[in-house]
C-alpha cells in the first residue's frame, strides 16, 4: 500500500510539473569577463530583471523556471544581452560569445528562426549599439548597412517557424530593428560623423506615418529605446527648430500614433526629468490623456509622489476614488469648502474607535461649509464588507474606496491609519496629521480654517 502511494504521489508530482511548461536554458560562456549571467524578461519594453546565475568553472550556465506566458527575454549583463523567445516547456540551448550569441542544435523552431536573424544583423548591431567594442565610423558602416538592407527581404522569406503569430512578429521585429540600428548609429560618438549628404537612402525611409500605430514594439527587448531613437531620428531628420521645451516635446510625441506609445515614452522621456511638483502637475495636466494603462499611471504617480512635499500651505495632492453608489469623487471637487479627509479601514480597530467622535463631530458642525471624507484603504475583495460597515455604523458624510494602499497613501506617506487630514479652502494643506476627533484640537482646528 505504501508503494502505491508513493507511485501516485510521484505521478501527481510530474503532473504538476508538466502542466507548470517549465523552461530549460542552457549553454556555455565563451567570454572570460562573464562570471555571472543575468535572465531579463520584456515588459513595456524594457527589460527587466529576472534571474541570475553564476558561471561554472567549466563556462555552462542555466536557468530553469516556469514562465507567465510566451514573451521575449534577454541573456547577458550590464554591458551587452542576447535576445531569446520563450513560450513555456521550452528546452533552449545557447551559448554566450565575446560579441554574439550561438544558438544550439536543441532549440525551439522559433528561436532557430530568431536567430536566422539575430545572426544575420550581428555585424551591423554591434557596430550600431555596441560602439566601444568595435572601431568603427559611417564610412564602414554606411557601404556594409547599404548591402544589409539589400538582404533582408530574402531573410523574412526564410523565416518558417510553423508559428504564423511569431513569424509575422519577428518580420516586425527586423523591421524595427533595422530602423533602430540606422538611427541608433548617428546618436553615438565616432571619430568622424557623417554630413546629411553623406546618409544613405535608407534614412529616408525611416520616417513615416504607417509605423508605430500599434504597441508591439513594446514586445521587444529595445522597444522604449526604439520609441526614443525613432522620435529622436524624426527630429534631426526634419532640420526643425524648437520654440519651446513643449514645442519639441509635441513633436516627438507627433512621431508615435499609439496612445500607449506616447504613454510609454512621456514615462521614460518626460516625467523622471520634473524637477518639482508644481511642474508635475502642469505636465499631468498637458499629458494625461496619453497614460493609456494602469502600469503608466502607476509609474507616474511614484514620480509625482516622490516630488510631493506635504508642508502646510503646499497644494493638495489630489486623489480620486469612487463612491459607495461607485460614483467617481476627487478631493479636487471640493474646493472652496474646508476639507477633513478620515483614512481608515474596517480592519483597523483605532479606526472603529474613533468613529463615535468623528459621528459626534458631524453633528456638531452640521451646517458649516465643511465636508467630511472617509478614504477607506480595504482592499478591492472587501469591498463589500467596507459597504456594510458603513451601513451598519451609519457613518455619514462622502465615503470612498481606495482599493488598498493606493496613491493617498503614496502621496501623503501614509504608513498607518487612522491618518486625519484638514485642507483649506483653496485646496492647500493645513495638516496632513491632524489630531483624531476623540481630541478637542481637532475641532479647534476645523473653526480656525472656516474662519479665514
Amino acid at each position: 500500500m505504501k508503494r502505491i502511494s508513493l507511485l501516485l504521489l510521484s505521478i501527481c508530482i510530474g503532473t504538476v510539473v508538466c502542466a507548470q511548461k517549465y523552461t530549460e536554458i542552457k549553454g556555455f560562456v565563451k567570454d572570460d569577463r562573464l562570471k555571472e549571467i543575468h535572465l531579463y524578461r520584456v515588459a513595456d519594453g524594457v527589460s527587466h530583471l529576472y534571474a541570475s546565475t553564476k558561471v561554472a568553472e567549466d563556462g555552462s550556465y542555466g536557468f530553469l523556471f516556469s514562465p507567465p506566458g510566451p514573451a521575449f527575454y534577454t541573456l547577458g549583463n550590464d554591458q551587452m544581452d542576447f535576445v531569446i523567445y520563450v513560450r513555456g516547456n521550452d528546452k533552449i540551448h545557447i551559448d554566450i560569445l565575446e560579441n554574439k550569441a550561438e544558438l544550439g542544435r536543441k532549440s525551439t523552431k522559433e528561436n532557430i528562426a530568431l536567430y536566422m536573424w539575430e545572426d544575420f544583423a550581428a555585424d551591423v548591431r554591434l557596430k550600431a549599439v555596441y560602439f566601444n567594442r568595435t572601431k568603427s565610423d559611417y564610412r564602414d558602416f554606411f557601404p556594409e548597412f547599404t548591402v544589409f538592407v539589400s538582404k533582408i527581404d530574402s531573410i523574412k522569406r526564410k523565416i518558417k517557424s510553423k508559428n504564423a503569430a511569431f513569424d509575422a512578429l519577428l518580420k516586425k521585429k527586423i523591421d524595427y530593428d533595422v530602423d533602430y540600428y540606422a538611427a541608433y548609429f548617428l546618436r553615438t560618438p565616432r571619430v568622424v560623423h557623417p554630413e546629411r549628404a553623406d546618409w544613405p537612402e535608407f534614412y529616408t525611409t525611416i520616417i513615416s506615418d504607417d509605423k508605430f500605430t500599434t504597441d508591439e514594439v513594446l514586445q521587444f527587448p529595445q522597444g522604449v529605446r526604439m520609441l526614443d531613437m525613432y522620435a529622436n531620428f524624426g527630429r534631426i531628420s526634419s532640420d526643425k527648430k524648437y520654440s519651446s521645451l513643449e514645442e519639441y516635446q509635441d513633436a516627438c510625441l507627433g512621431y508615435l500614433k499609439n496612445d500607449r506609445l506616447k504613454g510609454e515614452y512621456l514615462v521614460h522621456n518626460v516625467f523622471p526629468g520634473i524637477k518639482n511638483y508644481n511642474q508635475y502637475l502642469s505636465t499631468l495636466n498637458r499629458f494625461e490623456k496619453y497614460l493609456a494603462t494602469s502600469s503608466q499611471k502607476a509609474r507616474v504617480e511614484a514620480i509625482g509622489a516622490a516630488l510631493y512635499e506635504t508642508a502646510p500651505g503646499k497644494t493638495a495632492a489630489d486623489f480620486t476614488y469612487p463612491d459607495v453608489n461607485g460614483k467617481d469623487v476627487s478631493l479636487s471637487d471640493f474646493k472652496g469648502r474646508v476639507v477633513l479627509v478620515d483614512v481608515w479601514a474596517t480592519w483597523c480597530g483605532p479606526c472603529r474607535g474613533e468613529t463615535p467622535h468623528l459621528k459626534k463631530l458631524e453633528e456638531e458642525m452640521h451646517g458649516a461649509d465643511i465636508v467630511f471624507l472617509g478614504v477607506s484603504v480595504d482592499e478591492a475583495k472587501d469591498k463589500q464588507k467596507w459597504l456594510d460597515f458603513i451601513r451598519k455604523e451609519g457613518m455619514g458624510g462622502i465615503q470612498v474606496h481606495a482599493s488598498g494602499w493606493s496613491k493617498i497613501t503614496k502621496d501623503y506617506k501614509i504608513e498607518g491609519i487612522p491618518r486625519f487630514m484638514v485642507f483649506d479652502k483653496n485646496g492647500n494643506i493645513v495638516s496632513i496629521d491632524a489630531p483624531r476627533p476623540s481630541s478637542p484640537e481637532l475641532k479647534k482646528m476645523l473653526e480656525t480654517e472656516l474662519k479665514k
